[in-house]
């Protein structure tokens, strides 16, 4: 507890379990142990950090393939750009809530211009971008923004589906970055405002093999299905053999630990059931 976690930390985990509702040990959790919490903690944390490289290979090879279809049309990769900032202006000048689009943007971007990684970029550029610049000095938050403009404009339907995944990304990326717990409370059901993709349900039924019920109630979760949404958008935009090769083996490692001590939950269906889940999906996406 001094060295490698916290109490406030730990302790969350136990989220996962029910409670005594009669007797002397009403309120007091069923089947809980202290090394149950260290267990949860370290597959959490393995998954936190695979699952950001995940996020990070979604958002280069998403960059790469609108660059792709930006380079294929008659664009010249610097009027798209203008096109996507004037509509922000002309957002905040028309928004009655004071919303401040383009303001925003122009802020994020040069926040980063004392930056040594991409000050050069933004200094050589001085706002006018070509779109292969454009998207390097970008948040993914902007970055999305800027997938949906072209993805309209283009009147692209793969890139605008995949802008709603990678929204859905986007909320697991930023948990993983910050280092928070994502797994911690498996009983925890989903804000009806977040459903999951048409396309990672038909993936959850179709290609891992899961019936309606099972699907909805495992994805009923909201780490779960960001998780398996990740998995699938990885699946299905990495291109790479390479990258996908290295990505199994990371994973695949991680929910081997989840099954290290599964014994500890042998009364904890709830659990049990998540890492079989989570297990299917990823012997699917990678090829096991």
């Amino acid at each position: 507890m001094r060295e490698n976690n916290n109490y406030f930390k730990l302790r969350s985990y136990r989220k996962s379990f029910e409670k005594y509702t009669v007797g002397e040990k009403a309120d007091t959790y069923i089947n809980l142990d202290f090394e149950m919490l260290k267990d949860l903690a370290v597959i959490d944390m393995r998954l936190r950090y695979t699952l950001l490289l995940f996020a990070l290979d979604v958002e280069h090879f998403e960059k790469v393939k609108l660059l792709n279809v930006i380079s294929e049309s008659s664009d010249d990769g610097y009027n798209i750009v203008n096109m996507f900032i004037d509509n922000l202006k002309g957002k905040e000048a028309s928004d009655e809530k004071g919303r401040k689009p383009y303001t925003n943007l122009v802020n994020e971007i040069n926040r980063n211009k004392s930056s040594e990684y991409c000050g050069g970029i933004i200094d050589k550029y001085n706002g006018r971008y070509p779109a292969w610049a454009f998207v390097e000095v970008l948040p993914f938050g902007e970055f999305l923004s800027f997938l949906k403009f072209c993805a309209d404009y283009y009147n692209n339907n793969e890139l605008k589906d995949e802008f709603y995944l990678l929204s859905d990304v986007k909320r697991l990326r930023n948990v993983a970055a910050h280092n928070n717990c994502m797994i911690f409370d498996l009983n925890l059901k989903s804000n009806l405002r977040y459903k999951t993709n048409y396309a990672v349900n038909r993936f959850i039924s179709k290609d891992v093999g899961f019936n309606k019920d099972t699907r909805d109630r495992r994805m009923s979760n909201p780490a779960i299905r960001d998780i398996v949404t990740l998995l699938y958008v990885h699946w299905r935009i990495v291109k790479s053999d390479g990258v996908r090769q290295n990505q199994a083996k990371r994973i695949q490692s991680d929910i081997e630990r989840c099954f290290r001590h599964i014994d500890y939950y042998k009364e904890n269906e709830l659990i049990q059931a998540t890492f079989e889940f989570l297990k299917k999906v990823v012997d699917k996406v990678t090829g096991v």
